[in-house]
């Protein structure tokens, strides 16, 4: 652990003895890259730094820094405009989108229920391109707050339809959209009537894709890519995705001759959280990890670009090291292969004779007594007990092996991290609140313009 701690008061002592080092010619970025890890606190990001070299660690000596701690700022602040202080994710990326605090579900609406300006509304006005690339449905709350107006996180078909609609004066509230979701821009109301927003907007001169093989063939904008019609399946059971539409999306707007604001979401680290399920979110932070190293090295290379990375809140109240045992089990953790949605959906589809075979060969884990019995009274359940009670199931076995400890299935309070690369990165030091982010983002875009 010395060595890890060098590199962190190393990069401290850089950052903030020589931020001269870093600094631009001009008083603003000209692009600005804001990315929010879903559910991503403080104990996640401890967690993947475990997992990432504990897999074949020795001694404590073989833990080095990730390509996040590198670039690690400060901490901020979470909370609604309420007393409840737990945010949800609408109305911690309305914080983060507009500057202003509202209660929990609100996308972009103040708590009178009023439309509140986006920093992409702001960035449209003042003529940059703006872009989201998310690993979920456009329509979920945080790419939603970037773009749209409603009461109710609830109202997906309402949220597609603000995403379809042109301004006034013809143009787009976006120029990139990348992620999923495409049931709710295509759908059969409950009168029988076809809607098809991706057609409607096809024909109005977006380009709509819905293959991310072909994302990379792509050489115009306005576009539109939603991948899956639903969610995207969790990395740990499919294949890394965000690295592939950062990089392209990057190329996309880059390509045009105007300054670009861009949000990324890594959107399952807290899907995984609710689930309680570690291994699930260690490949989620892998895959953010994997892209924002590379987009850290892009903002480094261009010297006109600011990247942010925050969370909107954190998920599941998780520990490492669970039922006073003074051990996490980071290489036990990178032995699951499979999430626990995965496990339940399958074991749901066999016969309860098939099970133990099948849960052998997919938790890498042996059963103890109580598991077992657990795991034969589960087989003699029907329909939704059933599921639910292999889910809890699951998570015992896991916390029973890896010391993989979750107090809640919902979100929680605590300050989150604040990453920053680029030459400006010396105004996200120390402690602030979402609000601060937002607000620093907006007065730079208003500022490009003067």
């Amino acid at each position: 652990m010395n060595r890890l701690l060098q590199s962190l008061f190393i990069a401290a002592g850089i950052l903030i003895a020589q931020p001269a080092l870093a600094q631009s010619n001009s008083e603003t970025p000209e692009n600005l890259i804001i990315i929010v890890g879903d559910g991503m606190g403080m104990p996640y990001t401890t967690a993947y730094r475990y997992f990432k070299d504990g897999r074949g660690m020795t001694s404590a000596a073989d833990i080095r820094a990730t390509a996040l701690d590198r670039h690690l700022v400060g901490l901020a602040s979470t909370y609604p405009a309420d007393d409840t202080l737990v945010t949800d994710s609408a109305a911690g990326a309305t914080a983060i989108a507009t500057g202003v605090k509202t209660y929990n579900g609100a996308i972009s609406v103040s708590t009178l229920r009023e439309p509140l300006m986006t920093m992409m509304d702001y960035a449209k006005e003042h003529g940059f391109l703006t872009g989201a690339i998310a690993t979920t449905r456009v329509t979920h709350a945080t790419p939603a707050s970037f773009f749209t107006n409603v009461n109710s996180r609830r109202e997906e078909h309402e949220i597609a339809r603000q995403f379809a609609q042109q301004t006034e004066a013809g143009s787009w509230k976006f120029d990139l959209l990348l992620g999923s979701g495409s049931s709710y821009f295509r759908y059969d109301t409950e009168n029988g009537e076809r809607v098809d927003l991706l057609a409607d907007m096809s024909s109005q001169g977006m380009h709509v894709i819905e293959d991310m093989d072909a994302l990379s063939a792509q050489q115009q904008l306005p576009l539109t890519g939603l991948f899956y019609e639903k969610n995207f399946p969790f990395v740990i059971d499919d294949k890394p995705r965000l690295r592939q539409m950062v990089e392209n999306g990057i190329r996309l707007l880059e390509s045009q001759d105007q300054p670009f604001v861009l949000l990324i979401e890594a959107s399952m680290i807290d899907w995984c959280g609710h689930a309680n399920d570690i291994a699930c979110a260690m490949h989620e932070m892998q895959d953010l990890e994997i892209a924002f190293d590379w987009l850290a090295d892009y903002v480094e290379s261009v010297n006109d670009t600011m990247l942010v990375m925050t969370a909107d809140h954190s998920t599941g109240g998780l520990t490492l090291g669970a039922d006073g045992e003074y051990q996490w089990r980071a290489a036990q953790v990178a032995r699951i292969q499979h999430s626990y949605s995965y496990i339940e959906t399958q074991l749901m589809d066999l016969p309860a004779v098939d099970w133990d075979s099948f849960l052998t060969e997919h938790m890498p884990f042996p059963l103890s007594s109580e598991h077992q019995a657990e795991f034969d009274r589960i087989k003699t359940l029907e329909g939704g007990f059933q599921q639910k009670a292999l889910h809890d199931l699951l998570i015992s076995i896991v916390r029973f092996h890896t010391g993989s400890g979750y107090t809640t299935s919902g979100h929680t309070g605590e300050d989150v991290p604040v990453y920053a690369v680029g030459p400006w990165k010396h105004e996200f030091l120390g402690f602030q609140d979402h609000t601060d982010i937002a607000n620093q983002y907006i007065e730079w875009i208003q500022m490009r313009s003067e």
